[in-house]
């Protein structure tokens, strides 16, 4: 006879989609946040979750369940009526108001568990539309659904501009010079010479600390960096770096236009290309005349995974119209690794909030 621990059974639990985006972990909940949320938009339902209910982050994001460069998101009733899905994104540091490789996963996952209704579904070359609501906005993203998985996820980034334009920041390998850009959040998108780094596995650490270093040297220089469209993005995020092959002419996707880094919140690091990264990247690059509408701008990430970028729209006026920017449509590819249930047992002291080894 199995004796089934029913203590444990009855535990409430947290069920997640375990998926990942050209190598960067999401978790997505998609059962067990609290009922009836209150708010009257996203936002809100993400400072009231914070505020009361941030140890479902906490437990999922950090150790033992999650780990220090971990990434999630949580599924929601949309408020807007246009949308298929509302999604809050989030890590071990906290919350994101834009992420790339996580609305990637979202899709991705939506589709393959069959989460929307079945007309809605077309089968390629024609392309399955899916509407996420964010808290900076709805964005429009478009699937090519083969009958029995995701081939490819596209949406349309929040608009790029550039805040600061050639700063240049002191380190110990010398003088790099970059732009401060708003993507969905405000990052610092250095180019690195391949005399000096290379980016790849084995110089993770050294990469590491490097973007702080740059992280915190542009927080010394008192620079004011905020969002008047959105009052709730403010100072740096992370720190973009990258090795960009301007000798290229940009329309060939089966090489790479530049390969690149992000280091954010608590020392984490990228495993993907970073989907607003790229689209930070490609916007920053048309912005300087770089690059042209036509082209194609692949990114490369620590890995080897890859994103793509697309310039859609330019000759837009953006925070109280004060900078010209563009916008960028993102592609690029996530599994779905399994599904999860978590249970929450109020005597796991170590687990409730979870935990993190600062590096």
């Amino acid at each position: 006879m199995v004796h089934r621990n029913t203590d444990i059974i009855e535990l409430p639990r947290i069920e997640t989609i375990e998926t990942h985006a050209s190598g960067e972990p999401f978790r997505l909940v998609v059962n067990g946040l609290p009922k009836d949320i209150p708010g009257r938009t996203l936002l809100e339902k993400r400072s009231y979750l914070q505020l009361n209910h941030d140890g479902i982050r906490l437990t999922l994001m950090r150790e033992p369940r999650g780990h220090y460069d971990m990434f999630g998101g949580f599924l929601m009733d949309p408020i807007d009526s246009k949308a298929d899905f509302g999604v809050l994104f989030c890590n071990p540091s906290g919350y994101t108001d834009q992420c790339g490789h996580g609305m990637i996963a979202t899709v991705t996952a939506a589709l393959s568990m069959h989460m929307l209704p079945e007309d809605q579904y077309k089968l390629k070359p024609e392309l399955t539309t899916v509407v996420l609501e964010t808290t900076v906005g709805l964005v429009n993203t478009e699937a090519c659904w083969n009958g029995s998985r995701v081939e490819f996820v596209r949406f349309t980034n929040t608009p790029v501009y550039i805040l600061y334009e050639n700063i240049s920041v002191e380190t110990s390998i010398g003088q790099i010079n970059g732009d401060i850009v708003f993507n969905g959040a405000f990052n610092f998108f250095a180019e690195l010479s391949s005399k000096d780094i290379q980016i790849n596995p084995s110089n993770a650490p050294i990469l590491l600390s490097l973007g702080f270093e740059i992280k915190k040297e542009i927080q010394k220089m008192g620079l004011e960096i905020s969002s008047k469209d959105f009052p709730q993005i403010k100072g740096i995020h992370g720190v973009n770096m990258a090795i960009v092959n301007t000798d290229k002419d940009m329309m060939d996707e089966t090489d790479k236009n530049q390969n690149s880094i992000l280091v954010m919140g608590l020392k984490q690091i990228d495993r993907s290309a970073c989907g607003s990264g790229t689209a930070g990247r490609a916007g920053q690059l048309f912005l300087k005349g770089k690059l042209s509408k036509e082209n194609v701008f692949v990114n490369e990430s620590i890995i080897g995974s890859r994103f793509k970028a697309r310039i859609v729209q330019s000759d837009i006026k953006v925070n109280n119209k004060e900078y010209n920017a563009c916008i960028v449509q993102i592609e690029g590819h996530a599994n779905v690794l399994g599904t999860a249930n978590w249970f929450i047992d109020p005597a796991d002291t170590i687990a409730a909030e979870g935990f993190v080894i600062s590096r």
